[in-house]
């Protein structure tokens, strides 16, 4: 499968290795928390928010429990991809609304990623 290389998507085997195999990869680029007052990154607001997934990827799947766990489902809205990758990695199916990117449009999950920097997105 692909990946994002500074922003711009990658088909398989354009990704950087090094000789044991490892992807070189940058730092994540979300390094502050959500709290109440925002005072150590932004502020937890409902509305604000919107969670993408790949259904069946396991660390997304642990933020969908922790979601329904702490009861934010009405507050932190969600876009769900299939389990099925194509060469453009994780992709929606528009003509099925679970399978939709409900909250920018989006066709494949690496165009969400590309997106510029931004702290507000309008839905």
């Amino acid at each position: 499968m692909g990946m994002i290389i500074d922003g711009v998507w990658q088909p398989e085997g354009n990704a950087q290795q090094i000789s044991t195999g490892r992807y070189i990869r940058r730092d994540g680029q979300f390094r502050d928390w959500v709290t109440a007052d925002g005072s150590f990154g932004f502020k937890a607001e409902p509305d604000r928010y919107h969670l993408y997934i790949a259904i069946n990827c396991h660390r997304a799947h642990r933020t969908r429990i922790f979601r329904t766990v702490k009861r934010l489902e009405n507050v932190i809205s969600m876009s769900i991809a299939p389990p099925r990758r194509t060469d453009q990695g994780w992709v929606f199916d528009n003509d099925d609304p679970h399978y939709r990117d409900h909250c920018l449009g989006t066709q494949a999950l690496h165009e969400v990623l590309a997106l510029p920097n931004q702290t507000t997105l309008t839905r």
